[in-house]
């Protein structure tokens, strides 16, 4: 899986001097597009939002990377709340309230995401967050052996002997 989300398009979303602080460990300022500690928050950031979104198989990384490439704005938020919490926790002090608060509903939505409340909006995917069906033909149900062939259960008519 690529990284969700380039260092500069982080500070379309983030204030670019609160990155620079916090890309580097010293007191100066730090270069957003080539700082390795931010790269690192987007990366675990990526990989939160790949968990979810391939829990229920809706998506695949392949997905995430095409929704990634085409600059999809519900994922970049989400890996933009997730990475500058990350990065704020780095530091280990306390968190913002403000930091706090995004990464609450970026969890949320990464929660909906994985159950299937919510997918990304694009338009080749349109029906991910619907359930699949899988039908079992009436020749194959006889060999399956499921619980409902106990004779606790009455015959029925669709059964092989």
């Amino acid at each position: 899986m690529n990284q969700l989300l380039t260092n500069t398009r982080l500070a379309l979303y983030v204030d670019s001097r609160i990155l620079q602080e916090l890309a580097t460990d010293d007191n100066t300022d730090g270069t957003i597009s080539s700082s390795t500690t931010i790269t690192a928050a987007i990366l675990r950031a990526g990989e939160e939002v790949a968990s979810a979104a391939t829990r229920s198989n809706t998506y695949s990384t392949v997905d995430l990377d095409t929704l990634a490439a085409a600059n999809n704005g519900m994922l970049e938020g989400l890996v933009s709340d997730l990475a500058l919490c990350f990065l704020f926790e780095r530091r280990g002090g306390d968190v913002p309230e403000v930091v706090k608060a995004k990464a609450s509903r970026a969890q949320a939505s990464l929660s909906d995401l994985r159950d299937g409340k919510r997918v990304f909006a694009n338009d080749t995917n349109r029906a991910a967050g619907l359930p699949s069906v899988a039908v079992i033909a009436v020749q194959a149900r006889g060999n399956l052996g499921m619980v409902s062939d106990s004779s606790f259960f009455p015959y029925r008519k669709d059964r092989t002997a």
